[in-house]
């Protein structure tokens, strides 16, 4: 457990992509709730787009407050977002403002994710699950598709489970028509997102109504994730 307590010189930024689901929001604000009741600090939520406050008006509102602000990405792959929208707009604002803003590292997929991820599923019943289904939401970048591979690919051989198959949301129907062909009849679905927002609800919804599913839940769900969070933060302190 950690204890350290962090004074109110400092700032903490928590980066949400934004969603009109009212699920991402609840769990987004519980996420900065735990944040905050642990280290006894300020916290604030921003986000990418679709929700207040944007990432400028929230560097605004604390860039002549703090000594210290932390950036923190709530994002698992290095996309357009993670590449412009956070990285290139930082470093603007913290240029325009002649003060720093410390980008904390976002979680990784293969340190961070991946090894918890195996012991979740290994805790449970798993084996009687034959396929591992993945996906996360849809860029033109294609690291993040080749990202995504890399973990389904690494997670499924962890696992010792024979088939897998990675998409963007939205291809539904095309792995849905897959797996008809393979005659699946039990799957582990592992839709990779941190809350609980409509594409993970979405993503859910095709593979429910038709397979017997044990499914993953958002990363933000699990006490070892959010353990990672905690350090990573007092790290960057």
């Amino acid at each position: 457990m950690i204890t350290k307590k962090l004074d109110k010189e400092h700032a903490m930024i928590l980066c949400g992509h934004g969603s009109r689901d009212i699920d991402y929001m609840n769990e987004m604000v519980n996420l900065k709730k735990k944040l905050e009741d642990k280290f006894k600090y300020d916290v604030f939520n921003c986000f990418i787009e679709i929700n207040e406050p944007l990432i400028d008006d929230c560097i605004y509102e604390v860039i002549h407050k703090y000594k210290k602000i932390s950036f923190f990405p709530l994002l698992l792959f290095d996309g357009k977002h993670m590449i412009i929208d956070i990285k290139k707009k930082i470093n603007y604002l913290s240029e325009k403002f002649k003060k720093r803003i410390d980008l904390v590292e976002k979680l990784s997929l293969f340190r961070d994710i991946l090894p918890n991820m195996k012991d979740i599923i290994s805790k449970s019943n798993y084996k009687k699950y034959d396929t591992l289904i993945t996906s996360c939401s849809f860029s033109k970048n294609k690291t993040v598709l080749d990202q995504l591979e890399n973990y389904t690919n690494k997670l499924s051989s962890s696992l010792n489970i024979k088939n897998k198959i990675f998409h963007f949301v939205g291809d539904e129907v095309m792995v849905l028509t897959e797996l008809k062909k393979l005659e699946i009849k039990n799957i582990i679905l592992h839709p990779v997102f941190f809350f609980n927002g409509f594409l993970f609800k979405k993503n859910v919804s095709h593979f429910e109504k038709c397979f017997k599913t044990m499914r993953i839940f958002p990363i933000a769900h699990y006490d070892p994730i959010i353990k990672i969070i905690s350090e990573k933060l007092i790290r960057s302190i």
